[in-house]
């Protein structure tokens, strides 16, 4: 602000006329600092854009995931789209009856998970009593290790999905096989007790991931005594993220040319006429009209010049302030408070959100840290999810420790 008053000191200075000199100062006051703000404003903001734009590598592959009735989602939606559950024949043959969700928080989750119930079972072929127990969903489970594989296909950077809702997702399993496995299942009633009106059914989950399949124009290219398949991929939308998964490809390399604004595929054993694609779609929920019964939860974060500043660091010390400003870039971090950081302690049981990926430590023994978090909303179903998904991401960031928490 200096700068500017002594600039327009500067020029009523020069006016010697009293009355073009009030003229004058009430122009340039009026009119043109305001233009200086509105200029400054505007550099401010496109420097912004640009540096969340540009220094964030995975801005274009973060994920949404919501939860909403069958029929709550907007078929003409071009963000959210439901998630498909992957099932094979055996999961059948072992009893399964159905999927539920349990609008309670984790503790009374695990408490359900731990018993047996009475199941009423209505088939094409009769009616049954039997005895079920509740599991992880695993049609949902298999889909997001799934994802998981094709990211590292794909070389792109895991982040932890932030998905409180999938472990509320539980199958209704037949313990003790009365239900012929062939049978089509009409309906299924299940008594649990003091949990019964927290029992959802016909729920499924959504996210921002699409599939789409292309043909692309395909090039023979040779690499000493072998031969591999290039295939050109045209892009559309430079604000989505892309993923291929080419049909019975284990080892295929991926290249995003963004200067040509096309994908290319390199495949070693066919050329493939069509390849499937996973997009994952910007969120524009100005035209979305999906029923969702809970908000849209997300695992992106925002970088800020520390963050960037950190990530070219090794960390060799895991302090309360660092912690606090790698969880603070995450927006449901807003949720809780950190209140301390305790080593070698015990904390809850923990979700694992990343069980499909497997690390070899050198470390027999691994060091515990606990965070101690307090939940602003002591009444949020999700409350535990939330914290397991911070904890998931700092795993990520080191093998020598095992990060538990607390929640007070």
């Amino acid at each position: 602000m200096e700068y500017k008053r002594e600039l327009l000191q500067s020029r009523i200075a020069e006016i010697k006329d009293p009355i073009q000199k009030r003229l004058l100062q009430d122009v340039l006051i009026d009119v043109f600092s305001e233009l200086l703000d509105y200029s400054e404003q505007c550099f401010l903001d496109l420097e912004h854009k640009i540096d969340q734009e540009y220094c964030d590598p995975d801005s274009h592959y973060y994920l949404y995931t919501g939860i909403c009735k069958k029929d709550g989602i907007d078929s003409a939606s071009r963000s959210l789209f439901e998630v498909p559950m992957q099932k094979e024949r055996d999961e059948m043959e072992k009893g399964y009856l159905g999927t539920m969700f349990l609008a309670c928080d984790y503790p009374s989750v695990l408490q359900c998970m731990s018993k047996a119930y009475p199941v009423h079972v209505q088939t094409d072929k009769g009616e049954y009593e039997t005895t079920a127990a509740l599991f992880y969903c695993k049609g949902y489970l298999k889909t997001f290790r799934r994802l998981y594989e094709q990211f590292g296909a794909n070389q792109r950077q895991w982040h932890t999905i932030h998905c409180p809702y999938l472990y509320k997702f539980l199958d209704i399993v037949d313990q003790e096989g009365k239900v012929p496995y062939d049978a089509v299942i009409q309906k299924v009633s299940i008594e649990l007790g003091e949990f019964s009106g927290f029992v959802m059914d016909d729920m499924v989950l959504v996210w921002n991931v699409s599939e789409i399949v292309c043909k692309p124009k395909v090039d023979v290219a040779a690499a000493g005594i072998a031969s591999y398949y290039i295939h050109q991929i045209p892009l559309d939308d430079l604000d989505a993220g892309y993923l291929a998964a080419p049909e019975g490809e284990e080892q295929f390399s991926v290249v995003f040319s963004d200067s040509k604004r096309q994908l290319l595929v390199r495949t070693e054993k066919e050329a493939h006429p069509e390849l499937k694609l996973l997009k994952i779609e910007p969120i524009c929920l100005e035209k979305d009209h999906t029923a969702l019964l809970y908000p849209l939860q997300s695992n992106q974060r925002i970088l800020r010049h520390a963050d960037r500043q950190a990530l070219k660091q090794p960390r060799f010390l895991w302090t309360k302030g660092e912690v606090v400003r790698m969880l603070s870039s995450y927006e449901v971090f807003r949720d809780f408070e950190l209140l301390d950081i305790r080593p070698d302690m015990q904390g809850n049981r923990a979700i694992d959100m990343n069980p499909f990926i497997h690390v070899h430590s050198f470390l027999k023994q691994k060091r515990k840290i606990a965070l101690i978090l307090h939940a602003k909303d002591a009444t949020d179903i999700f409350r535990y999810e939330k914290m397991f998904f911070l904890l998931a991401e700092l795993q990520l960031c080191t093998q020598e420790y095992e990060w538990t928490g607390i929640l007070q």
